[in-house]
């Protein structure tokens, strides 16, 4: 029985753990190189690097292939829509601390996982946290007229009605002094692709 044509074969059949891609663009050149290896020198030397390079090299070309697929948006739609409702749970039980304190728990919690999930389905590029001072200044205000609608609709949360508007001015204030870095601070030269 020819050794040599059994550990080929075994290869073949471990290149498959490759992600589809990869396999489809390389498997075929990999398995003749493995046989032209057994070939030249010992099959248990050859199998010995190729258990070792499979064992590195498959974890790495499926991070790689999870790395570089196209994101989806939804998730952190769904996230964002979970977030809204659980701050819209603790607007409408503000008398109730429990309700109120569930809904606070869920709107922070989903909202940053929604962030997170966003964040990792948006594409890598250069940019500077300054960029981003806009989104800052206008949640500011938005925190802050959320109160005074709240208010208005007869909610009484006094304590989170404090720390929704504190946090309201804090936002404002991290986009002004962002704004203005991003305005007055040293520009980043890009570089030519």
């Amino acid at each position: 029985m020819n050794h040599d044509g059994v550990a080929v074969r075994v290869y073949g059949v471990a290149t498959r753990l490759y992600p589809r891609r990869f396999r489809d663009d390389y498997g075929d050149d990999m398995v003749s190189l493995f046989r032209d290896q057994c070939e030249d020198e010992a099959t248990w030397r050859v199998l010995s690097r190729a258990a070792v390079d499979l064992a590195i090299t498959i974890p790495t070309q499926h991070l790689e292939a999870t790395m570089h697929r196209n994101p989806n948006p939804l998730v952190p739609l769904i996230y964002l829509t979970v977030a809204i409702a659980g701050l819209i749970l603790a607007i409408v039980g503000g008398t109730n601390a429990t309700i109120a304190i569930i809904g606070l728990v869920i709107a922070l919690g989903a909202g940053t996982v929604g962030v997170i999930a966003w964040r990792r389905a948006t594409p890598v590029r250069e940019a500077t946290v300054t960029g981003h001072w806009w989104k800052f200044l206008l949640v500011g205000p938005g925190l802050i007229g959320l109160v005074i609608v709240a208010a208005g609709q007869g909610v009484d949360a006094w304590e989170l009605g404090v720390a929704t508007v504190i946090a309201g001015f804090v936002s404002a204030a991290i986009g002004v002094v962002l704004g203005l870095s991003h305005f007055f601070g040293p520009r980043v030269r890009r570089l030519p692709t």
